[in-house]
């Protein structure tokens, strides 16, 4: 059986169509296809609906898929387990909540590509949701996130750094304490799918403060954009401002006590790329002490 067709199939269902997975692979959509056709063809069973437009995978080509992933995992362990001792190679696909990357990742991966240049990690970034769930299908061998308020049973959580959460209003606001800033201006609020954006709901609602929502954005960049136009206030990480930013807005704490919220890396806890994953969390702690 071909490992190819296998990681074909896998890219198929998380993508949902032959020309998206397509494109995931770099490969043509007709290739794709060709490459199910032949793992049908040894499997001697059908993997896909082709009654409807687009094919949508039956029940037996998901069932398949969830071996698929075992498959690969153990191909990649012991490919792994067969490079010389002491080498470090592969990919390694980690997810990453919005503006999480921007600020921790691209001195780690600098890093780590000068000690192991055989080691490949890519990153996509995402809402905290559908991280976890690429997680949990074993789309992503890890995704770095804010801590959960409710822990997953099926993750390992390990912790990397905090960082506190600010209240960012233009320099005109004059009302004094965070709940006063907040419900004098239209509130910009973050996606409370995201983990960050969840934690400052739950602050806002145990705290009693009833904003006025003007508009709910992905980024903590987008928020801190639109303050400085004058479009109302939001809450976001203390080290998304730097020079101007910093300098033309109004900060105070979030939170009574001030709210810090936990970057941390999420694995599967059977995950059998642990070996790699935890390569890259070593250097993001290590980053994280040194700073």
């Amino acid at each position: 059986m071909n490992i190819h067709h296998l990681k074909t199939l896998i890219a198929v269902h998380d993508h949902d169509t032959f020309a998206d997975a397509a494109e995931s692979l770099f490969l043509t959509p007709a290739a794709v296809s060709q490459q199910i056709r032949n793992l049908e063809d040894e499997l001697q069973v059908p993997l896909f609906d082709r009654t409807t437009r687009p094919p949508r995978m039956n029940a037996h080509g998901v069932s398949i898929v969830e071996q698929a992933r075992d498959v690969l995992d153990r191909f990649n362990a012991l490919a792994a387990r067969a490079r010389s001792p002491g080498e470090v190679a592969g990919t390694l696909i980690i997810g990453s909540g919005t503006g999480i990357t921007s600020a921790l990742v691209p001195r780690a991966l600098a890093a780590l590509r000068e000690r192991h240049p055989r080691l490949q990690i890519r990153i996509e970034e995402g809402l905290t949701d559908d991280l976890v769930n690429r997680v949990r299908r074993r789309a992503l061998d890890g995704a770095l996130i804010t801590e959960p308020l409710v822990p997953w049973p099926d993750m390992q959580i390990l912790p990397i750094t905090t960082e506190p959460l600010i209240v960012v209003a233009p320099k005109s606001v004059t009302e004094r304490g965070w709940k006063n800033i907040l419900t004098a201006r239209p509130f910009l609020r973050l996606n409370r799918k995201s983990g960050i954006g969840a934690l400052i709901d739950v602050t806002l609602r145990t705290s009693g403060v009833n904003v006025t929502e003007a508009m709910e954005l992905d980024s903590s960049e987008s928020i801190v954009g639109l303050v400085m136009a004058g479009l109302g206030v939001g809450v976001v990480p203390s080290n998304r401002l730097r020079g101007e930013s910093l300098a033309r807005l109004r900060t105070v704490p979030f939170g009574t006590p001030p709210v810090r919220r936990s970057v941390v890396l999420i694995e599967r806890s059977n995950n059998q790329r642990s070996d790699l994953a935890a390569i890259l969390y070593q250097e993001l702690l290590s980053l994280t002490v040194s700073s």
